[in-house]
């Protein structure tokens, strides 16, 4: 007789982990040999229960079965139905102890599982794994499905890349969904804004914004950032403006000027009092003292109609110039509004209502810009890509799964509400928002016909804008902080894929590993005009696979916190950041206190602005950071060891930038580690 013990684990962060259906299992042994299908139930007492680790006994008589390679779970009885997420079972045999990694929900049939070593598809030998294997990317492939191809305009997935095909977030598969804690999390936001307009709705019955003071009634009951307080200060100050430019949530928004682009009208006469002594204009873009951040690209991008108004909003399309003078400081030194009108030409020496309201107006462009293109393109959108991609094409045994898995299987949540809540014409957040049309916001739509995977390559894009010396840009925390966890995760990345692919052939053997590139290209970002925006279709060495997931596992991690959770900070305030405006823009000397006023959106868009700033900047109460683990998909003591060593590089840069921000009025936290969730989940 052969005797299994099973040591069988059940998840404790999700509602319903638990199950009340019985539990049988079936072990399949290295002789190709099964046992036979077994109960496994404890007398008198709840089994499988949410949190609990549980021993049980699988006994075996007849032909030999072995050590294990296979076990398979399954429900039955009268409550089958009723799921069961398994975290993972140990099975001890012979006095050795084989870890079988699970993590998924079981519902309704049987789920087979093979130990936990990651292995290549070209290297497992033992049939019954090879089978198990075929199978379940074949099942895969039926389960998370790509958004059926769109015909025409109308749709919400035209000129865009693929997501999951879910019409609203209960459709989607069991391991997709959220936790408890951001469930609760969640609720607690909305209920919090939801308090918080309601107050401003009904005091607006009563009064009306007259002052650029009164806005910061707006968000009485939503201030969660309390330190930074100054900033309400300074806000009005080309100082602060130019910082939040430069370490803002938008920090890869602007360039180094090269030269004054056509439609642009600013000339050395508008700003030679602004630059050092004996310098023009001319010679400080020569010598990479001057950066453009160009918003003129929203020209032809339809405005959003104004709430109650048979008015639409204003976005300008303007361009800002800055300058690093010889202090370091990155300041403004000229906003145009409208390109080819020099009339709307405006810098520091002019109005000083002139001044402010055309930082507005450029505050504004920013803010729907960042919004929709930075944020939700380059972070959530592609995350959601990589995440179906490789859920379809690769087995749970691969070890790009092991690797990618935790930081992309968030993403189809929240961005699957936020097609059916944020996005589509006529929700809150799309009234809000100046740039929208035909159920998607248009900008979006028109950005992607440039997007390029090497608009999330960093440290490439670093260097493309010119933003990558620090000499000629000092000060810009973002890029410091953000090559440094790069290459951080890059080291990570290269010992997980070097410690399984022992040379560029087994990159190429990896048929699984092909297919799932093969997918994001083609179904996932070229699918609908063949462009496949510099994705590779396939990989050849070992670089471009640590560098293809280097950048799927920043732009699901730091780079989505480095636009994400500063946008309370931000936009709180709604005349620092302006969502929309509401009047044209002004040319020179048209601009007094009233006009200001006049230009900014009224209490119903911008309590409406404030309480999505503050949702989206939410931490949830079960958040898990960059370096955390939180399944143990990984059972390798070597790869368990790189997953120590990493989050020990994380924590030296953790220190490394917390002394640097003990140096700075304004310390830079947006990367700092603990600060960096795994996955894009709010």
């Amino acid at each position: 007789m052969e005797t299994y013990k099973l040591i069988i684990t059940t998840n404790d962060r999700y509602l319903g982990a638990g199950t009340d259906a019985t539990v049988c299992v079936k072990i399949t042994g290295v002789t190709g040999n099964d046992t036979k299908w077994t109960d496994l139930d404890h007398f008198f007492q709840d089994d499988f229960e949410r949190g609990k680790a549980e021993l049980y006994t699988v006994e075996h008589e007849g032909d030999t079965v072995g050590e294990p390679v296979v076990v398979q779970l399954k429900l039955t009885g009268i409550l089958e139905s009723d799921g069961w997420l398994c975290d993972d079972v140990i099975v001890e045999y012979n006095g050795h102890r084989y870890e079988f990694p699970v993590f998924d929900w079981i519902e309704g049939g049987e789920v087979a599982v093979t130990r936990g070593e990651a292995t290549l598809p070209q290297n497992v030998t033992h049939p019954q794994c090879r089978e198990l294997r075929s199978k379940e990317v074949e099942n895969n492939l039926k389960k998370f499905e790509w958004q059926p191809p769109a015909v025409s305009d109308k749709e919400l997935s035209w000129g865009v890349n693929r997501y999951m095909k879910a019409a609203h977030y209960f459709e989607l598969p069991s391991i997709l969904r959220r936790t408890q804690g951001k469930l609760e999390s969640m609720a607690g936001s909305g209920l919090t804004v939801a308090l918080n307009a309601g107050k401003n709705l009904f005091n607006n019955l009563f009064s009306n914004l007259k002052t650029l003071d009164d806005y910061r009634e707006l968000y009485k009951y939503v201030v969660c950032f309390v330190a930074m307080y100054m900033l309400y200060n300074t806000w009005k100050t080309d100082k602060e403006f130019g910082r939040q430019v430069l370490t803002g949530i938008s920090p890869l928004a602007f360039e180094r000027c090269t030269k004054i682009p056509n439609g642009c009208d600013v000339t050395n006469e508008h700003v030679c009092g602004l630059l050092a002594e004996g310098k023009t204009l001319e010679s400080e873009i020569k010598a990479g003292k001057i950066y453009i951040a160009d918003y003129s690209h929203t020209y032809d991008v339809e405005r959003n109609d104004i709430p109650g108004s048979n008015k639409k909003f204003v976005c300008a399309d303007c361009r800002a110039i800055f300058y690093v003078n010889p202090q370091g400081d990155f300041l403004p030194i000229a906003i145009q509004l409208c390109p080819n009108d020099e009339e709307t030409v405006h810098t520091p020496l002019g109005n000083e209502h002139d001044w402010l309201l055309a930082k507005m107006y450029f505050r504004a462009s920013v803010r729907s810009t960042h919004e929709w293109i930075y944020h939700y393109l380059q972070t959530h959108a592609a995350s959601e890509t990589f995440c179906i991609a490789m859920f379809r094409n690769l087995p749970r045994n691969h070890p790009m799964y092991k690797l990618l898995r935790q930081h992309v299987r968030t993403a189809p949540a929240i961005n699957t509400d936020a097609r059916v809540l944020l996005v589509p014409n006529g929700s809150l957040a799309n009234k809000s928002n100046h740039l929208s049309k035909l159920n998607a916001p248009s900008s979006v739509r028109k950005s992607y016909k440039t997007f390029n995977l090497n608009q999330l390559d960093i440290p490439a894009c670093l260097k493309r804008k010119g933003l990558d010396d620090p000499n000629l840009l000092p000060n810009f925390h973002y890029r410091d902080d953000a090559l440094d966890v790069w290459k951080a995760m890059e080291q990570y990345v290269a010992n997980v894929v070097n410690h399984h692919y022992t040379c560029d052939k087994d990159i190429k053997e990896d048929y699984e590993l092909q297919s799932f590139m093969f997918d994001v290209a083609h179904e996932g970002f070229g699918w609908q005009d063949n462009d496949l925006r510099g994705f590779p279709d396939k990989l050849n060495t070992r670089y471009e696979l640590i560098h293809m997931a280097t950048i799927i596992i920043f732009a699901s991690s730091a780079q989505h916190a480095a636009v994400n959770f500063g946008q309370m900070e931000t936009y709180r305030f709604i005349p620092n950041a302006p969502g929309s405006m509401i009047l044209p823009p002004h040319k020179r000397g048209e601009a007094d206190e009233q006009r200001v006023m006049d230009s900014l959106p009224g209490v119903v868009v911008s309590s409406i602005l404030i309480s999505f700033s503050f949702a989206l900047s939410e931490y949830a109460k079960d958040e898990l950071f960059l370096g955390d683990v939180p399944d143990r998909l990984f059972t390798d003591p070597k790869v368990i060891e790189m997953q120590v060593n990493f989050k020990q590089e994380l924590s030296k840069l953790q220190t490394k930038f917390e002394e640097r921000n003990k140096k700075l009025k304004y310390a830079y936290t947006y990367l700092l580690p603990d600060k960096i969730p795994i996955s894009i989940a709010i």
